[in-house]
């Protein structure tokens, strides 16, 4: 016999409205992102890139600006938002070897580049819709799939991510790329390239990547690093500067923004070394679990991976509109879900609301920060504990990836 719950969410008619609401402020979240995109994009990294290819150290610049960015299309760049009222200075925290992935926007004046790159941002999105229904999402039945998608764009992380012209978007479509291709048998190059690209964003897809560990993807994860190590030593040797140089001043310039983000370690730990020695154990033990994960865990291991991405080094909150993707442990195929279900599923539920919509309501007070740490943190421990017992009964070290 149906509960009452089931036959609501079986109704038609209720799931017509619900889509159909959803839906709406859906649209009205996209067009205001991409108002937004359209007159800021602030993060886009344009001007970093672009004194990237004019031989201007955007490190330097960033540390200690001598004046070389008081010319041409930089100087255009910088006055357009003095003229808005947002004055911005340079923040190069990008290796240069990920810089160099934007060299094609560097080709157009800045305004131009700002509408290429949100329609960019658009075209990754659809491109999300997809990798997700075919990668840990495959699970989900039609309605939940169009719910997640909607609520996603719903929500504040997705429309910031687009307004300020962050990387998120860009970066994990290529690390969900690389798990189809991985799940396609695709082959080492395809792998490996897609990796590359995804590291833009390696404060996310560098934690994520430890899926690859877990599928014994050996080769790849050096290849993707390979060619990193390359591109620094071509970067190098364009601006007259040391290798190590290059590795060590976008980490500088990075330092400086660790206390500044929405509920990680940095933020939680002011900054302070303890932050970062937090990160370092953390990983470490990702990486041990992402050894011993077997094949009936995969999606609860991407989604504490996910999970610990988001507050392991320095995010903001519009990183967080992948968080749909934690959904996928209630319908894999394996176990049919996961332990804990009458747990998991309402503290998942006010994880979402707590960062998707609450947050903004009251302008991401201290107060309301602290609220959403809190939940957001006692999920993250328990899908990890979920993880490490599930690992535990098992006791299979082997997931039949290699």
């Amino acid at each position: 016999m149906k509960t009452a719950g089931i036959a609501l969410y079986e109704n038609r008619i209720f799931r017509i409205v619900i889509l159909t609401v959803l839906g709406l402020l859906a649209a009205l979240s996209v067009m205001q992102g991409a108002r937004n995109a359209l007159r800021f994009s602030q993060d886009f990294q344009w001007d970093a890139a672009k004194a990237l290819m004019m031989r201007i150290d955007p490190y330097d610049e960033s540390l200690s600006p001598t004046g070389a960015l008081d010319r041409g299309d930089l100087q255009a760049y910088y006055s357009y938002y003095e003229s808005i009222g947002a004055p911005q200075k340079m923040e190069a925290n990008q290796f240069p070897s990920l810089l160099l992935l934007l060299f094609p926007y560097t080709l157009f004046s800045p305004h131009t580049a700002r509408i290429l790159w949100l329609v960019t941002n658009i075209l990754y999105t659809a491109g999300l819709a997809i990798l997700f229904r075919k990668t840990f999402l495959a699970g989900a039945d039609r309605f939940l799939y169009a719910l997640l998608i909607l609520l996603m764009l719903a929500g504040t992380p997705y429309r910031n991510q687009l307004g300020v012209g962050q990387h998120t978007v860009f970066s994990l479509f290529y690390l969900l790329l690389a798990v189809y291709l991985v799940q396609k048998n695709a082959g080492c190059i395809p792998v490996s390239l897609a990796l590359a690209v995804s590291y833009f964003k390696y404060t996310l897809t560098a934690p994520l990547a430890l899926y690859f560990v877990y599928k014994r993807k050996w080769r790849e994860l050096v290849l993707s690093v390979g060619i990193h190590a390359a591109l620094t030593g071509v970067s190098a040797r364009w601006l007259s500067e040391s290798y190590f140089d290059m590795l060590l001043k976008p980490l500088k310039v990075s330092m400086a923004l660790a206390s500044e983000g929405g509920l990680d370690f940095g933020a939680l730990f002011h900054g302070s070394t303890f932050a970062f020695i937090l990160a370092a154990i953390v990983m470490c033990g990702l990486f041990i679990v992402s050894l011993k994960a077997d094949g009936t865990q995969e999606n609860l291991l991407f989604s504490v991976l996910l999970l610990w991405s988001l507050i392991i080094l320095y995010h903001r909150t519009y990183d967080f509109f992948p968080l749909i993707l934690v959904s996928s442990v209630f319908f894999a195929a394996a176990g049919n879900g996961i332990r804990g279900r009458m747990i998991t599923l309402p503290a998942y539920i006010a994880v979402l609301l707590l960062v998707f919509f609450v947050m903004r309501l009251f302008g991401e007070a201290t107060f309301i920060r602290i609220v959403t740490g809190t939940v957001y943190y006692a999920f993250t421990l328990w899908m990890t504990a979920l993880l490490n017992l599930s690992i535990f009964k098992t006791g299979n070290t082997d997931n039949g990836n290699g």
